[in-house]
């Protein structure tokens, strides 16, 4: 288990690869990505958070990790 502060992690944007620091804070964005991509503000800060633990975290997963999150759409 990895500890971290999850502080600015939930207002900057993952899908625009924005690091998670109070600088680039803006709650708008953590819904939508500068090209209006939608996404989760959980999942966004979720990610964020692994961004902050797994430096080689991208929006095509984890690299060298066996799982991956995968996109489910619900009808």
């Amino acid at each position: 288990m990895i500890l971290k502060d999850e502080k600015d992690t939930s207002g900057a944007s993952f899908l625009d690869n924005e690091e998670p620091v109070k600088a680039n804070y803006n709650k708008f964005r953590r819904i939508v990505s500068n090209n209006g991509i939608k996404i989760n503000a959980d999942v966004n800060g979720a990610y964020q958070i692994m961004k902050k633990v797994f430096t080689n975290v991208t929006s095509d997963g984890i690299q060298g990790v066996a799982f991956q999150p995968v996109r489910v759409s619900v009808a």
